[in-house]
């Protein structure tokens, strides 16, 4: 009986004449490969190969052909994936995840191991939110934590309108883990604002030295670095705090790097003739070391480990 689908041998490395197994996809392409290597990838392929092959001949060999389920774009991959010497790269997310649900199906946790690694090597910066439902799918938690970092780039994660693709693959519990440790970092990245502690300075800058010509000093005092409690200017409290605020929404460095709040508060101390001299260096060095508290203190906080 011939074959309804018009067959085509895959690309090198998939068209050796010297297997011993051909894999056939759904669209009728034929992957030459070796029974060795796919029985050490995988336990089903393994069990597979010790029945009796009564499917199709190859029409130029007497290697026996196994239809599979897949489509040939998702099998090479896959089997890509399986021979070490080769390389892979996934064209899109959704060919990731066809190809890891097939990894999973023939119980191949090398290569699907290696999928993971590869779909967050490829679309973490555009995609990290579907990459934590994945990684908390096949229980990734090292990637969990990589996209779960990246998602603090979110403003105010977790409102109904921060619904994303792959929402409907996680569990409540995971995305509930997702929240949790947006808050806490949001917590944590706040706080830094609230004691100057961890300048390393030494010497005063228009934030909180008391000048002749400048009357907007707040009533708040701060530990700042090494000089003690020190009242800082009106300008550089509410700076601190609505910097703060942004930060607990969204708590990142880049939060800082694109506030508002930074060129506006040099715009008040401007109008300190004194002040005026000097503030633009000094907060922008100040900025610096405020993106880097922001980073030490949020990389401290750990995404919840999966029960």
């Amino acid at each position: 009986m011939s074959e309804a689908v018009e067959t085509i041998t895959a690309n090198p490395p998939f068209d050796n004449p010297d297997c011993d197994i051909i894999l056939r996809s759904t669209d009728g392409v034929h992957f030459h490969v070796f029974k060795l290597i796919l029985s050490l990838m995988s336990p089903v392929f393994k069990d597979m190969f010790t029945l009796p092959q009564n499917g199709l001949q190859s029409e130029v060999s007497s290697v026996p052909v196994i239809h599979v389920s897949e489509g040939s774009t998702t099998l090479q991959i896959l089997l890509l994936l399986c021979y070490p010497a080769a390389t892979a790269t996934f064209d899109s997310l959704d060919d990731a995840k066809a190809v890891m649900e097939a990894a999973r199906k023939y119980d191949m946790q090398a290569t699907l191991s290696r999928a993971g690694d590869l779909a967050i090597a490829q679309f973490l910066p555009y995609h990290f939110l579907e990459l934590y439902s994945l990684s908390c799918r096949f229980g990734w938690e090292h990637h969990a934590q990589t996209a779960a970092t990246r998602a603090l780039e979110i403003k105010d994660l977790g409102r109904p309108s921060n619904e994303f693709n792959g929402m409907r693959d996680i569990t409540a519990l995971d995305h509930h883990r997702l929240l949790i440790y947006h808050y806490e970092c949001g917590v944590a990245a706040q706080a830094v604002g609230d004691s100057l502690s961890w300048l390393g300075i030494s010497s005063k800058h228009p934030m909180w030295r008391e000048c002749g010509g400048c009357k907007s000093t707040s009533s708040r005092a701060l530990q700042v670095g090494n000089l003690g409690k020190l009242t800082i200017a009106m300008w550089f409290d509410e700076y601190l705090v609505s910097s703060g605020k942004d930060l607990f929404a969204r708590p990142c460095e880049s939060t800082l790097m694109e506030s508002a709040y930074y060129n506006r508060a040099i715009v008040k101390a401007t109008a300190c003739g004194l002040c005026r001299i000097t503030v633009v260096e000094s907060m922008d060095r100040f900025r610096t070391s405020y993106m880097a508290q922001v980073k030490k203190v949020v990389a401290i906080v750990k995404l919840r480990q999966s029960s």
